[in-house]
């Protein structure tokens, strides 16, 4: 067998209380920034390296999670009930080959390009001026407890062999017994490196999430936007995207940008705001947008119309929202439960086995007749609203079962509730808060401004049909939780979420 070109030790345990309510529910390691947890950033920097994690605070989280979400590498978890920085590191240390280099770091920290270390037959002291550390290196090179913003000491340690590693104590704070037993040591300057282990620098990450997904590349420059995807990946994705756009831009639907290329993709720059930014708009205001928002989508599914797929609308629906689910169950508190209370109301859990079937039950509801273009996901996040109150389409699904344009109407009325109501943009944003235990749920999130109006002009439009909307909402919600597998939180409160409002739609039918 090949040995490991490196071996990485991961201090992944404390509970990180900088971060707040971001690790109420998990462990500060498995904090999502850019469409990832921490820990994955450094697993995809080392592809081939060898894990050892020590963790201790929510360590069944840790171990459920990565079940969940193979990272794809060798790991291997030590669970630590010592407090501090050098909790568990002498116990990964014995699992270590002593023959092969290592590196030893903090979890709450993403390295840019790999340190080019130096091959010393001594320790290796990372070095930093990116950020503020608490301990810092002298103009001597020794490491005192200094906060500094040059030469700082962020966590990040590296040996030759394993073998230099000197061995630490069983708990205490790793820097501070390094600093007074370890003289023989040198210093290494690593520019590219974020810390982000405090509440502020986590938040600012994600409203720029809001912004742009982390798979794509948005440059704006004077009325021109331009649009390429960086993670291969997703390449599926923006491609749909593309042939979206041809296909509305054929039908003559009007409220989308012009495309000037799709390869790569240039189009029209639309000078607007997303309407959860918009909070000063009068109650006139909000209906307006509002109605423009069903106006516009209704005048786009009046294009054209094809017969209706009902498989397509069962996978869509019905087996997708399952398959998301149960690939998330264990990493949801309560999930066995036949009921929890969610923000106060006493919600069934239509994946119990006492309400099995329920979900099946509602599809013949949800069939339509006909499949007509629709955006497929017309949240506040994807539409732009302009200075005279009109709303553009941007970043559109491209698909509903299958790629193309042709799809369930109420799918894009169901995904502007959904925002207007349910807080999709600020949920997506991570601006909520979960609260769990053994029989209820709480998700506290800021009201919608648009939520009051959303009521009133969704009965006003669409009656008794107000319910499928609502269903559908749901089921959204429901189908979120198998996707957001970046962030634990948002697992959780978006299945309890779907619980909550298919619950609401269901006492209207």
């Amino acid at each position: 067998m090949t040995p490991h070109p490196l071996q990485i030790i991961v201090q992944a345990g404390g509970r990180g209380s900088r971060l707040r309510h971001h690790t109420w529910n998990k462990p500060k390691c498995l904090v999502s920034v850019r469409g990832k947890p921490l820990l994955y950033h450094l697993f995809d920097k080392y592809r081939d390296a060898k894990f050892f994690v020590i963790g201790d605070y929510a360590f069944d989280q840790l171990v459920k999670y990565l079940k969940v979400n193979p990272p794809g590498v060798d790991y291997t978890l030590i669970r630590s009930d010592e407090k501090g920085t050098a909790s568990g590191i002498a116990a990964a240390l014995e699992q270590t080959d002593p023959e092969l280099p290592l590196m030893l770091t903090w979890s709450d920290l993403i390295l840019g390009a790999k340190p080019d270390w130096p091959e010393v037959d001594h320790p290796v002291v990372a070095t930093t001026s990116a950020f503020t550390c608490r301990w810092s290196a002298t103009p001597e090179g020794q490491l005192h407890e200094v906060t500094s913003t040059v030469s700082g000491i962020p966590g990040l340690f590296y040996f030759k062999q394993a073998a230099l590693m000197p061995q630490p104590p069983k708990g205490g704070e790793f820097v501070k017994w390094f600093a007074a037993n370890i003289t023989d040591f040198e210093l290494f300057d690593v520019s590219q490196l974020e810390e982000l282990g405090d509440f502020s620098s986590i938040e600012e990450n994600n409203d720029r999430a809001g912004f742009c997904r982390f798979f794509n590349q948005v440059d704006i420059e004077g009325d021109v936007v331009r649009k390429i995807v960086v993670d291969p990946a997703y390449a599926k994705v923006h491609h749909n995207e593309v042939r979206w756009y041809e296909e509305a831009q054929r039908l003559g639907f009007r409220r989308i940008p012009k495309i000037m290329s799709t390869e790569p993709l240039v189009m029209e720059r639309i000078r607007g705001q997303h309407a959860f930014e918009m909070n000063d708009l009068t109650e006139r205001e909000k209906r307006a947008v509002l109605a423009d928002y069903l106006d516009s989508l209704i005048a786009l599914h009046d294009t054209a119309s094809i017969d209706a797929n009902q498989d397509d609308v069962k996978e869509v629906y019905i087996s997708k929202t399952l398959d998301r689910v149960h690939s998330v169950a264990s990493i949801i508190p309560g999930y066995e439960h036949a009921a929890m209370t969610v923000n106060g109301k006493k919600c069934r859990n239509f994946f119990s086995e006492k309400y099995a079937g329920i979900l099946e039950s509602l599809l013949p509801r949800l069939q339509p007749s006909r499949f007509v273009p629709i955006h497929g996901d017309a949240t506040f996040s994807n539409t732009l609203v302009d200075d005279k109150l009109r709303v553009w389409f941007i970043d559109p699904r491209g698909y509903f079962a299958k790629p193309g344009v042709f799809g369930d109407a109420w799918y894009d009325f169901a995904k502007v509730y959904y925002s207007a109501v349910g807080g999709y943009d600020a949920f997506n944003r991570r601006k909520f808060k979960l609260h769990v235990d053994d029989e209820t749920v709480e998700i506290l999130m800021d009201e919608t401004n648009f939520s009051k109006t959303a009521h009133e002009i969704f009965a006003d439009y669409f009656g008794e049909d107000k319910a499928r909307i609502e269903i559908l909402h749901g089921l959204i919600w429901l189908a979120l939780s198998g996707y957001v597998k970046d962030d634990i939180d948002s697992v959780i409160g978006s299945f309890y979420l779907g619980l909550y409002w298919l619950e609401s739609g269901m006492a209207r039918l």
